[in-house]
């Protein structure tokens, strides 16, 4: 009997002691080892989230046993992400991939028109991920993320030349109360006056109010704050008191986790987009959209073809699968 007793004394310090060191290592990932740990942890953590959250959907409620796109429409969609536009003479980071140049950007659109492209809002987007509606063959998205004025500045006369509609993913927190003096060589970010002025062109859907940022450790690692979902319900209200009411988001930096999915989801954003490459189709999970990243010097009728080469892939960063 003494014999078991000693026995089951070990093995109850044994374990304490197993648990202890992963404890350790899930909350101080110091090496290859302690960072497998911490990440192990983060999906068994996922893992009781879904559980533990029957309503979290990441379907769009498409049979896509049985629908079928419309012949002669579009089986998929890109959507084109921009960033930062600077004439060449102004441009001095030539390898930054989220700036191009003024030059560049009227090619670009140039070539959408020449070659019969037709722009489409989000909401339209957002039905035709769901299976509800059909759209041109040639459809396409064009959007840009942080919300710099440059785009108002540069971007929008070249959008309106051609009819073109964009969406604009704004930082709530950079929108200015006032135009600031145009300076092609500063960053300056879109003011209220020019976003309603430009509204015949832009949406404006959101790029968080104040979480475009990193600094939410996890597994030893620097991440968007966003991931912090203790921080969203706060960003959430400050955004649409600053009038920015959407139901559309670009993640910043193109992180995301399934319990910031459904933290957005329960405060009514039903469409997201990553930094991810790919095209859009009908039943794709709509908070986890594809986009195609434009920058200088990039070929769009490659990018535009299914068979491009790929080799500036950005990936969309899930924690929720690591």
């Amino acid at each position: 009997m003494k014999h078991w007793k000693r026995f089951a004394l070990a093995s109850l310090a044994a374990v304490t002691c197993i648990i202890t060191l992963y404890a350790y290592a899930v909350n101080h990932p110091t090496n290859a080892l302690s960072h497998k740990a911490c990440t192990s942890w983060d999906m068994v953590k996922r893992k009781a989230f879904l559980m533990s959250h029957t309503d979290y959907s990441s379907k769009t409620g498409l049979n896509l046993a049985t629908f079928q796109v419309a012949p002669g429409t579009a089986t998929e969609v890109p959507v084109l992400m921009y960033h930062y536009i600077q004439p060449k003479l102004n441009n001095h980071e030539t390898g930054n991939k989220s700036i191009i140049n003024l030059e560049d950007f009227e090619d670009n659109m140039k070539y959408l028109h020449d070659e019969g492209y037709t722009t489409i809002t989000l909401e339209q987007l957002e039905d035709y991920v769901n299976g509800l509606i059909s759209l041109p063959k040639k459809s396409i998205v064009i959007t840009f993320d942080d919300g710099y004025q440059n785009n108002y500045t540069l971007a929008y006369p070249v959008l309106k030349k051609y009819n073109f509609h964009a969406s604009l993913f704004v930082i709530g927190s950079k929108i200015q109360d006032q135009p600031a003096d145009f300076d092609p060589a500063k960053k300056t970010f879109i003011s209220e006056p020019e976003m309603k002025a430009a509204a015949d062109v832009f949406e404006f859907n959101s790029h968080t109010y104040n979480l475009h940022h990193k600094g939410f450790m996890r597994c030893g690692e620097s991440v968007p704050v966003g991931l912090d979902t203790s921080l969203l319900n706060d960003d959430i209200r400050m955004m649409k008191e600053k009038g920015i009411d959407t139901p559309y988001l670009a993640y910043p930096f193109g992180y995301t986790s399934t319990q910031m999915i459904y933290q957005l989801q329960q405060n009514g954003y039903r469409m997201a987009f990553s930094v991810r490459s790919g095209f859009v189709h009908p039943g794709d999970n709509p908070m986890k959209l594809p986009r195609l990243t434009v920058t200088t010097g990039t070929d769009l009728a490659k990018l535009l073809n299914p068979e491009a080469d790929q080799s500036d892939i950005l990936p969309l960063v899930d924690i929720s699968q690591k």
